[in-house]
């Protein structure tokens, strides 16, 4: 069969094979099949640079497009029908009798879907680095039913992306060089493919679509519930607690109480079933508002100011249009107001422009009309809706991946907006703080009371308290006010496949935008954090991954209802167990209170590099200036632990020796020598811990010895071989240019300089988390060599 065939021609096993499979994937693709067909033009130019001397490199960006492409790069043949239905017939017979033996399959365990399954597979894919930082590779594409793999033929990268992170698929023109394909992500990584082989580009492209928007709108088909391991995350999954944070925040139980209303989320859906109101709120009157506001979204409390009583309360648009009111509403606003003792002002604060809030008016919604509302005075903020962010955050991109010169990026980034709109939050955010820190207490409310107020409210509370600048407080803010007040994440992330483009225009980088807000703030106060940024950049890539349950579903009802915490993992739990990862080195608990002398002029609003360039290598530092000093930090303490382990050497070595010489010498002229290495040894502290640098070093205590008056022989807990005080290593391998892991065996690429870089305690070498363990008593990491010797 020649390469003219017909792609639309099936047979029986073909047909037998997709009814197997699931929907939409396509059979491998090989190009070990020779084509009949030739190009029309050998000597066409390589548009990406030619060959190296070696003959087997891919093309690289930095050569000049003088060379040509060699034949067999570009005559590639279609496989035959049969050919490919019986490849596929051998590999499920195959896996049939491995399952029937009980031998294990080939690809288990390698993350290839349900049971292994390779979907589809192209190989003679050249990847092309935009930047030309980097040699272009030659390898295979893999797509599995939650992965699509890069592997590069000579061994030396390979890449993994998960499907639910594909953003968009674009295909090129076809040339003489083949065609490119570039796959967009939501976490801002950018893969360029060219393929020689019309069909195979088409197929694969068609396959990514498919992966990237699937036709299912069911969300248990996310990579979370393809966990196969037991489930057992119960900490993870109470990380917040209401009445425990509640009373951390100090609410007064005589002006503020937990009402049941919501019990079963019977009157909101949206809402959490525990909420606070004022205590003097009767439950018509809760409920008279509840109708009165868009989706039932009520004032609620979120926040207690402690010092002030001052409280933070968020709500949906009230459904006014052009004359309605609602006595109910308007008297629990007054409640609201009176619950503060210091102050029965209160300020409602509208985030949308004022013409947004206008024109919904005609829809039956709006804003209050201040004159029905007594003590209260409005404020608008001009922060734009989620079509408007959509857009920005794409001319962004644009600006940061697409641009060539100076000046077209810097016109490029001016229209995009985003900065003028990161800044318009954070002057939000900071009026609220000012407001509550005075002692007047804020409603807030935008639209349906999840994407700006979400953003502004929770902005408020990092600048107010502390605790949510700590990495636990931070995952409690999130918890309540993005995940327990029903921030849509699943509409804006799209998780789930758009049926049609109403849904699609629902998308929109809302906590992306916040992230970036937070990160504008480091940068003003680096010691106010407990977390880098690493912490914030690994979360968002997290919440769009969908290996974690923690950010799928809507709202806390839809959380409930899929049973997440039995079926899925929580991010949570996972990032605990990295915590050393996340911490900010110049991290001071008592330097910073309240974060309310922020500057919000323009210039000091700048691009977050490290997330959208994060995987352009020649766009970031070598070293980043937060990892060099955690790994200064973790060396002394390792030190410093060695240096307490010699002086207990020298002081046991030292007891020895006089104990000898006493042996020698009569009795009456013994001396209590050993009292000298004794309070030696009393004086050592060994409660520094190199695992965590920042831990305060505990006070020495006494270290009790088991003498003997027969053999005077030191406790054994004190004894360390010699072997074992001459392995540690002075110099540790510096972060710079250490792009792979140092374990032969492993070889494994950091994929960015966001990933940690993590030294063995004893060599010294850089490593991979994979080739790493920590010792049983917790106090040192070591390689896998190390372990063995």
């Amino acid at each position: 069969m020649s390469s003219s065939t017909p792609s639309s021609v099936t047979t029986p096993l073909t047909t037998w094979w997709n009814n197997m499979t699931l929907s939409g994937i396509y059979p491998s693709i090989s190009t070990s099949t020779p084509s009949t067909s030739t190009s029309s033009s050998w000597s066409s130019h390589f548009i990406f640079g030619g060959y190296g001397s070696n003959g087997g490199s891919a093309p690289s960006t930095a050569n000049t497009p003088q060379s040509t492409v060699a034949p067999s790069a570009l005559s590639s043949g279609y496989t035959e029908d049969i050919t490919v239905a019986g490849s596929l017939l051998k590999d499920k017979i195959n896996g049939l009798m491995d399952s029937l033996m009980g031998r294990e399959s080939v690809h288990a365990g390698c993350g290839y879907g349900e049971d292994g399954r390779i979907a589809m597979m192209v190989d003679k894919v050249y990847l092309v680095d935009r930047l030309g930082t980097h040699e272009n590779l030659v390898g295979t594409v893999h797509v599995t039913t939650t992965h699509i793999i890069f592997r590069a033929e000579n061994g030396t990268k390979e890449l993994w992306l998960a499907t639910g992170l594909i953003a968009s698929v674009e295909r090129g023109t076809l040339t003489a060089a083949g065609c490119m394909l570039v796959i967009r992500c939501k976490h801002f990584q950018v893969i360029t493919l060219l393929i020689s082989r019309d069909k195979s580009c088409q197929d694969l492209y068609e396959t990514l679509q498919r992966a990237a928007k699937p036709v299912s709108v069911n969300v248990t088909e996310l990579l979370a519930f393809e966990n196969r391991e037991p489930v057992d995350d119960a900490r993870g999954w109470k990380r917040l607690d209401w009445a425990n944070e509640m009373a951390r925040q100090g609410v007064s139980q005589s002006k503020w109480i937990q009402s049941p209303i919501n019990e079963g989320y019977t009157i909101c859906d949206t809402y959490p079933d525990k909420l606070w109101f004022p205590t003097a709120a009767s439950t018509s009157v809760l409920l008279g508002s509840c109708k009165f506001r868009s989706r039932g979204r009520l004032p609620v409390l979120t926040y207690y100011h402690r010092q002030t009583e001052a409280a933070l309360c968020r709500c949906a648009q009230p459904l006014t249009g052009f004359s309605a009111r609602c006595v109910e509403d308007e008297k629990l606003m007054e409640l609201v107001g009176k619950a503060n003792p210091n102050s029965e002002n209160l300020f409602l604060v509208d985030t949308r422009p004022r013409v947004n809030a206008m024109v919904n008016k005609v829809q039956g919604k709006g804003f209050e009309d201040e004159r029905n509302y007594s003590n209260m005075r409005f404020h608008f903020f001009d922060i734009e809706n989620i079509h408007v962010m959509r857009a920005s955050q794409s001319r962004l991109l644009d600006a940061v991946t697409k641009c060539r010169d100076v000046a077209e990026y810097w016109k490029t980034l001016e229209s995009s907006g985003w900065l003028k709109h990161v800044r318009s939050v954070v002057e939000c955010s900071l009026f609220l703080a000012e407001s509550i820190s005075r002692g007047t207490s804020c409603v807030v409310h935008c639209s349906d009371g999840w994407d700006r107020t979400s953003q502004v409210v929770a902005m408020c509370q990092l600048l107010l308290d502390p605790y949510y600048r700590t990495i636990h407080g931070f995952q409690v803010l999130i918890e309540k006010d993005w995940l327990g007040f029903g921030h849509k994440f699943d509409d804006r992330c799209g998780h789930v496949g758009a049926l049609n483009d109403e849904a699609g225009k629902e998308v929109s980088p809302i906590f992306t935008q916040w992230l970036d807000c937070i990160w504008q703030i480091m940068q003003q106060k680096p010691r106010a954090f407990q977390f880098n940024e690493r912490y914030l950049i690994e979360m968002h890539e997290h919440v769009y991954s969908c290996q974690f349950g923690t950010f799928i579903g809507n709202c806390d009802k839809d959380r409930r209802d899929l049973n997440l915490a039995k079926r899925t993992k929580s991010l949570w739990t996972w990032m605990d167990a990295r915590h050393d990862d996340y911490m900010n080195p110049f991290y001071s608990p008592t330097a910073h209170v309240a974060l309310l002398d922020l500057d919000t002029r323009a210039a000091r609003f700048t691009v977050w590099t490290a997330m959208y360039n994060r995987f352009d290598a020649g766009l970031q530092p070598r070293e980043r200036l937060e990892d060099i000093t955690m790994a200064s930090m973790e060396h002394v303490g390792v030190l410093e632990s060695h240096v307490a382990q010699l002086r207990t050497r020298l002081a046991e070595l030292k007891g020895q020796q006089q104990q000898m010489t006493a042996a020698t010498t009569p009795t009456n002229m013994v001396d209590s020598g050993m009292s000298s290495a004794t309070d030696e040894l009393k004086n050592l502290s060994l409660t520094s811990h190199p695992l965590d640098p920042l831990s305060p070093v505990s006070p020495p205590h006494p270290l009790e010895r088991a003498t003997s008056q027969e053999s005077g022989v030191m406790d054994s807990s004190l004894y360390y071989p010699d072997e074992a005080l001459t392995k540690y290593s002075l110099k540790w391998q510096p972060l710079r240019g250490a792009d792979r892991c140092s374990n032969p065996a492993c070889r494994g690429e950091f994929s960015s300089t966001i990933e940690r870089r993590i030294h063995c305690h004893l060599c010294g070498m850089i490593f991979c988390r994979r080739c790493l363990k920590v010792t049983a008593d917790e106090r040192e990491r070591v390689c896998d060599k190390c372990k063995a010797d």
